[in-house]
């Protein structure tokens, strides 16, 4: 099955897949390659870093060896200068011994790095605690031996130095081994992998071709056989659909087709001497038949003469009633206008309708809320009416009591004048609110009968405006039912028109036709006269086609002995 996917493919897609298998394996070898060249990189990064770690360590070596001649430096004279320059190769020795801690990654390595710290730390403290004091007390003995005691201490450190500096150089030189092994390594991988990726391409490209040549010489052979003549030949057996399988199915669909080509004409050729045979026996009865169609002919010639004058009277007659049609056409034009006009003044007094009725609807909407306000106007002043009968109740019993108290500082005597003073004024107020009371009572009603009359009037203003509003939808109403009627006449108007326009297209289509037909009568005669000529003509023909009849049955002898020449 996989073997006849392969015969399907196109030969430029077989050669696209072998190319594609030797690129996958080229981009496989490489991705190989390229793993030993990261580990390449990596220890070429290692080889970096490890190469930086001994050169800081043999600066810090430096660094250490001029603090200490710093120091017996200041021993000999004490300058400020001294003491900042110390300071700024111990700062960097600090910065340093920050930088390069972290890589001390083994145990010896850390060992040897605390002991120069160390060391570092007691020179420090030496030479600020001890060096520095002593000379400030002129105790320059002391500041001696303090010193030598730090140069054992840096003769110490530069030896555990050296021993660093031996450890960092010994695993860069294992690095610097280990990079060119896995460099040989990367060499012999990739001259591996070229060659067996080039072998396979090679191979698979010689098989591929191998195949292909085969089956085309296969392709090649049968052709120069059926060249040849020669029918006999095998056909091709490739199951394949390549351009190999399609060419080999063409050959064999060809050399079909030659075969039963072959075959119809040795048919044909038999077919044709008989029929030659027959055709000249027929062209001998088709004379005889042409003298009798020329006399039948002649007799025709007379009828159609009377139809082209018959014709020529339809086509005068026919005109007439065009011109009648195109008249009636003018008119429903007219027409058609006039309907148009009649559509556009219905349509504009719809639309007013329309409009009266939104202006009715606010009216009635005015009415509505003026009957309300009034009602409420009238509610109101009942309410009015009852506060002043309230008012005057309060002014009587105001009377009463003031007459009361007057009556009470009669009583009192001399001290009951002022109290009887007071309540004569509240008694005149009394009587002056009671008497403001009736007035207002008086205004109160009258607004109350204004008001009631006002309602009735405005209830019946509002019954008026919303019968009117509903005869006026009834009236638009009528006037939409007009407006549909007119719309629908100028419809059926237009209608007539364009029916009025097509009867007149079809009358001059008609006159045209009759026209043509008398024409064509006309040519009828000519016709047939011509044909009576053409008969006599054919019957000198059919003589010339009998001489050709005997022709071809010669010709069919001869194609029958050329089509034996294939073998089938």
């Amino acid at each position: 099955m996989k073997l006849l996917r392969w015969q399907n493919m196109r030969i430029g897609h077989k050669y696209g897949v072998i190319l594609f298998i030797v690129i996958m394996l080229f981009v496989v070898a490489t991705a190989y390659v390229a793993s030993f060249l990261f580990d390449i990189q990596h220890c070429i990064a290692d080889m970096e870093i490890k190469g930086e770690r001994a050169v800081t360590i043999a600066h810090m070596a430096y660094l250490l060896k001029a603090k200490n001649g710093v120091i017996s430096d200041y021993i000999s004279m004490e300058t400020k200068s001294l003491l900042e320059e110390y300071d700024r190769y111990d700062k960097e020795f600090i910065e340093l011994q920050n930088k390069i801690e972290p890589a001390m990654d083994t145990e010896d390595l850390k060992f040897l790095f605390n002991i120069i710290a160390n060391n570092n730390k007691t020179m420090n403290e030496t030479f600020k605690n001890k060096i520095i004091p002593y000379l400030e007390k002129d105790d320059e003995q002391n500041a001696i031996f303090a010193n030598i005691n730090i140069s054992s201490t840096s003769k110490s450190s530069f030896s555990v130095f050296e021993k660093l500096r031996g450890k960092v150089n010994e695993g860069r030189h294992k690095s610097i081994e280990r990079t060119n092994i896995i460099v040989g390594k990367t060499i012999t991988t990739l001259i591996m992998c070229i060659i067996g990726v080039t072998v396979i391409g090679a191979v698979a490209v010689f098989i591929t071709s191998k195949r292909i040549t085969s089956n085309f010489n296969k392709v090649i052979k049968m052709s120069n056989r059926i060249s040849e003549g020669d029918l006999t030949v095998e056909k091709i057996d490739y199951r394949g659909k390549d351009e190999i399988g399609k060419l080999s199915e063409a050959m064999n669909q060809m050399l079909d087709n030659l075969r039963s080509m072959v075959k119809e004409i040795t048919d044909s050729s038999l077919d044709i001497s008989q029929q030659g045979d027959t055709l000249s026996n027929i062209a001998k009865e088709v004379k005889e038949g042409s003298e009798q169609i020329s006399a039948t002919m002649q007799e025709m010639a007379g009828g159609v003469e009377e139809q082209a004058n018959s014709a020529n009277n339809i086509a005068s007659s026919i005109g007439s009633l065009t011109e009648l049609i195109k008249n009636a056409n003018i008119n429903s034009g007219i027409l058609e206008n006039s309907s148009k006009d009649i559509l556009n003044v219905a349509s504009i007094g719809n639309q007013q309708m329309k409009i009266s009725i939104e202006k009715m609807n606010d009216i009635n909407a005015i009415f509505r809320d003026s009957v309300t306000k009034v009602k409420r106007l009238e509610k109101n002043s009942e309410n009015i009416s009852k506060l002043v009968q309230v008012i005057d109740s309060i002014s009587e019993q105001t009377n009463l009591l003031a007459l009361n108290a007057a009556i009470e500082a009669a009583r009192a005597g001399e001290a009951g004048k002022g109290f009887a003073v007071v309540a004569e004024e509240i008694r005149k107020l009394a009587e002056q609110v009671g008497n403001s009371v009736n007035e207002i009572t008086n205004i109160v009603m009258g607004i109350q009968n204004e008001t009631s009359l006002m309602t009735e009037s405005l209830e019946k203003g509002y019954q008026y405006v919303d019968e009117g509003s509903e005869q006026i939808k009834v009236t638009a109403q009528s006037f939409k039912e007009i407006n549909d009627q007119v719309i629908e006449m100028a419809n059926m108007i237009k209608k007539i028109s364009d029916n009025l326009n097509e009867i007149t297209q079809n009358s001059n289509s008609v006159n045209t036709a009759s026209e043509q037909i008398a024409a064509i009568s006309e040519e009828n005669s000519a016709g047939i006269e011509e044909t009576v000529a053409s008969v006599q003509q054919q019957s000198s023909s059919m003589e010339i086609i009998n001489q050709n009849a005997n022709s071809l049955a010669a010709l069919a002898d001869n194609l029958e002995r050329i089509v034996k020449g294939f073998k089938i």
